[in-house]
C-alpha cells in the first residue's frame, strides 16, 4: 500500500481527484517530490497525505476505492 502512496507523490500513479481539494494537495506534494526525492522527505509526504485521507474519509471514500481496490 505505500508504493501506491509513493506512486501517487512521485506522479508514477496519475489520479483525476474527484474531491478538488485533494486533487489539489497531490499537485503541491508532487512538487515537494520534485524537488526532493528523498526517502525522508518522500516519507513525510506520505505521512501528509495519508493525514489527509484519515481527517477526510467520509468525503473521500470513491477515491479511496478507486486508488487502494
Amino acid at each position: 500500500m505505500v508504493k501506491n502512496w509513493e506512486h501517487l507523490i512521485s506522479g508514477k500513479l496519475e489520479y483525476n481527484f474527484k474531491c478538488v481539494p485533494a486533487g489539489l494537495m497531490f499537485s503541491r506534494l508532487k512538487r515537494e517530490f520534485g524537488k526532493n526525492s528523498s526517502q525522508d522527505n518522500v516519507r513525510k509526504l506520505i505521512d501528509e497525505a495519508y493525514d489527509f485521507f484519515i481527517k477526510y474519509e467520509s468525503i473521500l471514500g470513491d477515491d479511496i476505492k478507486q486508488i487502494f481496490k
